[in-house]
């Protein structure tokens, strides 16, 4: 750790900054904080637009209370600088934003207190950081983690997903509920990390972490992923070679005496019972996610408010996921879900942020677009019945609830279901009951006369227009996909039924003209 430095703007007559963006024992305390700073994040606010049928934004708010009483405990005074009386009117510091999930940014934004300039920090930095979060804790059940522990817990943050499936999209699992296999392993290693060994040693590793691998998804308590470093600690071993302490080729021996040592680090970790909870599902979710950290300057002693904007890719489901037996009036809602052809849900990630008080909402971008049934659900997708919401808003075109109670799931996803707007919903209903009567009369094998055709064909027309005009946005076109669906069947339908009859097919019996019998024929013996 480098101690806190004073550094002079250009201007000679500016104020001084205290530089606080290489003591990172501020940052860690905000990621792992005290009781006694609880209260220093104030409020998180999360803002979910549907923008598209492929894109989702989230504008994110971070309230901070003043940091002065932090920096004067945490940041030690030197012969330079005196932390303890009265703080520069202006300090630099890293505050974390957001846990967000291992995957490139898109449309990311970021402005600091007044909209002032904030600058993302490397992802390196995130990783050492993250480190340190994790040897805080360890620590304060006295077990502190060893160089070679150190050396694997980075590597398990370092390693992203994107490498792999990237890299390599032919050998990544399709929906990674599965493991990977020791021939994917091999070929990922050898030729990403340049780790080539036997996949004979491949093996005994892989029977050396699998307990390890196991204690952390327990701790964890998350569905299966093959791309987590944390659920695959093989993936990890390719990141080793990276850590600015270790060597710069680990050899096998090495490779395999890191993994052991990590082992056994976590084996007393699970002796050590639930106090060693929270630095198990730590490493565990840091094989997932990564801190975005923020480098702003800020009043110590003022609230400052951080703002983040970031494009995600939208999870949509025709079907919502099926009600626990918990949850109220399922034994109706079950049956409904079946008998509907479609129920379209939209699914976002919460993230409270910490015991501070949370509010989220969600809305969709295109006006013909509606949200209804808000549901809160574990990330086994099923429904959490208590989520303490103290306050609800609730109309056609956004659903928002507010929360401060502790209690809240740390980790959820908020799912609403999609409607179309009823100017737009009666039309097309209208279209496919007209439809469905048109194609039912020209399969009855009655005889129509011209003018029968012509009133029966009429919805076709309709129907066609309907087709053919393109939705506002792709999520309305993908909401209204099976209705679209059902009317060019009922539309291809009706057409070859018409063709049919115009060729004679399904004629009815009196329109077939009886065979004559001549008066002078005999009767038949």
């Amino acid at each position: 750790m480098t101690t806190g430095r004073w550094r002079r703007l250009d201007d000679a007559a500016a104020a001084p900054i205290l530089d606080l963006t290489d003591v990172d024992e501020v940052t860690t305390t905000l990621l792992a904080p005290p009781a006694e700073f609880f209260g220093v994040r104030r409020r998180v606010v999360d803002q979910f637009t549907l923008l598209s049928a492929n894109r989702a934004q989230l504008a994110r708010s971070v309230n901070w209370g003043p940091l002065d009483g932090l920096l004067t405990s945490v940041v030690p005074p030197t012969g330079r600088i005196d932390t303890t009386g009265h703080l520069p009117p202006e300090v630099s510091v890293l505050l974390p934003i957001s846990t967000l999930p291992k995957r490139a940014l898109v449309g990311f934004n970021l402005s600091g207190p007044g909209d002032t300039a904030a600058h993302l920090m490397p992802y390196s930095t995130s990783v050492a950081i993250q480190g340190n979060v994790v040897a805080l804790l360890a620590a304060g059940i006295g077990l502190p983690p060893s160089a070679p522990v150190r050396r694997v817990i980075d590597a398990i943050s370092r390693f992203r997903p994107g490498k792999f499936s990237g890299n390599y999209p032919r050998l990544a699992p399709s929906k990674g509920r599965r493991p990977l296999s020791l021939g994917t392993l091999h070929t990922y290693l050898g030729q990403a990390a340049e780790l080539w060994v036997p996949e004979a040693a491949l093996r005994q590793w892989s029977v050396l972490v699998k307990p390890a691998q196991e204690v952390l998804m327990t701790a964890l308590d998350e569905p299966f992923d093959a791309l987590c470093s944390a659920g695959t600690l093989l993936l990890a071993t390719g990141e080793l070679w990276r850590d600015p302490d270790g060597p710069d080729n680990p050899t096998a021996d090495e490779v395999e005496g890191h993994l052991a040592a990590f082992v056994s680090w976590v084996a007393e970790l699970r002796a050590a019972g639930p106090d060693a909870e929270p630095v198990l599902s730590t490493v565990a979710e840091y094989g997932r996610r990564w801190e975005a950290l923020a480098a702003v300057r800020l009043d110590p002693y003022q609230p400052s408010l951080i703002k983040m904007t970031e494009e995600r890719r939208a999870i949509l489901c025709r079907r919502p996921p099926p009600p626990s037996r918990t949850t109220p009036g399922w034994w109706w809602r079950r049956p409904a879900r079946a008998l509907a052809l479609t129920n379209p849900v939209a699914l976002v990630d919460l993230d409270p942020g910490g015991p501070g008080s949370y509010h989220v909402s969600i809305g969709t971008d295109d006006s013909s677009i509606e949200i209804s049934h808000p549901a809160v659900l574990d990330l086994y997708d099923r429904e959490i019945e208590r989520i303490y919401v103290e306050d609800v808003q609730h109309n056609r075109e956004v659903y928002a609830y507010y929360t401060t109670d502790v209690r809240r799931p740390s980790r959820a996803r908020l799912s609403v279901g999609l409607s179309l707007s009823p100017d737009v919903s009666r039309v097309t209903v209208a279209l496919l009951v007209l439809m469905a009567l048109a194609v039912g009369l020209a399969a009855l094998p009655v005889r129509l006369g011209p003018d029968a055709v012509a009133v029966i064909t009429i919805p076709s027309s309709f129907a066609a227009t309907i087709l053919l005009t393109r939705e506002r946005s792709s999520l309305a076109a993908w909401v209204l996909g099976p209705a679209k669906t059902a009317l060019l069947a009922l539309l291809v339908a009706l057409a070859v039924l018409s063709g049919l009859r115009a060729v004679g097919w399904h004629r009815p019996a009196d329109a077939v003209a009886p065979t004559p019998i001549s008066p002078t024929a005999s009767p038949t013996p």
